[in-house]
């Protein structure tokens, strides 16, 4: 277990790269978490060296409805019966998993639904059982919790429902899934959206933040965040380039860039060639409303 003090009762569990995520703890009034997607093991034992308990949360907080973002909290508020706080959009996903299961674009009889079902119980076991969100927050919110008062910043594209979480009082920004890593974005809904991705980028760059949480990074506190943030916004660039010099280069369909991925290296599963396949239909989309490329009866080609 590793964990990072912030200061201030702001902590850091470090969960990492997915299937887990980093989750926020501040112990200050109400204790509370956000985003459970680290082990509950390691969660459990940073609670213990503090003399807490898992029963002792009172609220938890999702930033949007990723399963390794929402790993435990139902079984948190079983144990505990906290509050579960999470925005207008993540709420009803939330409340009812088949509707999160359409929204991530997994509709029934989607051929990658159950392998995406499998792997979210087996990597991130917890996620599509059923709780209840205790309280909807919106944009610009506050919640008081103790000396730390907490806003919500609505920062869409990842997903359409994500939000940042900024500590007032430290100007310290818990980024979630924007994330900085050198993984790069990830846009792989349908929902998603590159153009409202790097808004939210761009909304973060020009805040006053001296502390940028990653919610992936082991390195948890970004430095020169400004920096990073600008680097993570070029890979939109970067990855739409390589699709262009894909057809550019020869390929003729969304099938023949997915062959040679982009995003992913390897392509170790049918669940992440999906999530390839989508991130490759946003930037195909987006070549074709620039005018760089075109689709002419089924097949694509560089204007």
């Amino acid at each position: 277990m590793r964990y990072v003090d912030h200061g201030d009762g702001l902590f850091t569990v470090v969960g990492g790269a997915f299937p887990l995520c980093n989750t926020q703890v501040i112990d200050s009034g109400e204790l509370s978490v956000i985003d459970p997607g680290c082990a509950i093991e390691d969660l459990r034992a940073f609670l213990r060296s503090r003399g807490r308990e898992l029963r002792d949360v009172k609220n938890v907080m999702l930033s949007h409805i990723h399963p390794d973002h929402i790993t435990h909290a139902v079984r948190l508020e079983r144990l505990s019966r906290c509050r579960i706080v999470a925005n207008e959009i993540t709420a009803p996903l939330f409340n009812d998993k088949e509707k999160m299961k359409v929204f991530l674009g997994f509709h029934p009889g989607h051929p990658v639904r159950e392998h995406w079902e499998r792997l979210v119980n087996d990597r991130m076991y917890g996620a599509l059982e059923e709780g209840r969100v205790g309280e909807v927050v919106s944009d610009g919110d506050r919640i008081a919790l103790g000396d730390v008062t907490l806003r919500m910043l609505s920062t869409p594209g990842h997903t359409a429902d994500h939000m940042c979480i900024e500590v007032v009082e430290t100007k310290t920004m818990i980024a979630a899934d924007i994330d900085c890593t050198e993984f790069g974005p990830y846009y792989g809904h349908p929902t998603s959206s590159i153009p409202s991705f790097r808004d939210s980028i761009r909304r973060l760059h020009a805040m006053d933040i001296s502390k940028f949480l990653s919610g992936h990074a082991t390195q948890v506190e970004i430095r020169d965040h400004r920096q990073a943030l600008e680097a993570y916004d070029r890979q939109f660039d970067i990855r739409e380039d390589l699709v262009l010099n894909a057809v550019v280069s020869g390929a003729k369909s969304l099938d023949d860039i997915v062959s040679d991925p982009i995003v992913y290296p390897s392509l170790s599963n049918v669940v992440f060639l999906q999530f390839e396949r989508w991130m490759i239909e946003h930037h195909v989309k987006s070549l074709i409303t620039k005018g760089l490329l075109r689709e002419d009866r089924g097949v694509l080609k560089a204007t």
